[in-house]
């Protein structure tokens, strides 16, 4: 666990993105570059909200990345599209289609939103 001083010693030093090569999709949070049947998929430590990016915080990127990788490890054997983890902030992923599904999970029903049980 780092301390809130080991975080404030890496506050300059927060990744905010590759500059060359360029990427061919720019997120909020992650850039993508685009290669022949595979996605490169960068995570930074930008923070977004709102639709904005607003700000960078150490480490969000590796952590979001390892995050994802453990999980995408502990559902291997129903196939995903993770190749290689080879970066703490990278994932070398298979070009796939996406399924036009949404899935709302609540943990209470109610709400304001047509999604609501009324």
């Amino acid at each position: 666990m780092l301390t809130d001083q080991e975080i404030r010693r890496h506050v300059a030093h927060a990744f905010a993105g590759l500059e060359r090569p360029k990427p061919d999709i720019r997120g909020k949070v992650r850039d993508i570059f685009l290669r022949p049947g595979r996605r490169i998929l960068v995570t930074t430590d930008r923070l977004s909200a709102f639709d904005r990016v607003l700000g960078l915080v150490p480490f969000k990127g590796q952590v979001l990345n390892q995050l994802s990788a453990f999980w995408f490890r502990q559902i291997s054997d129903v196939g995903n599209h993770v190749i290689t983890v080879p970066d703490p902030n990278v994932t070398v992923a298979r070009e796939c289609q996406a399924l036009p599904v949404e899935v709302i999970v609540r943990g209470y029903i109610t709400g304001v939103t047509s999604t609501a049980l009324w």
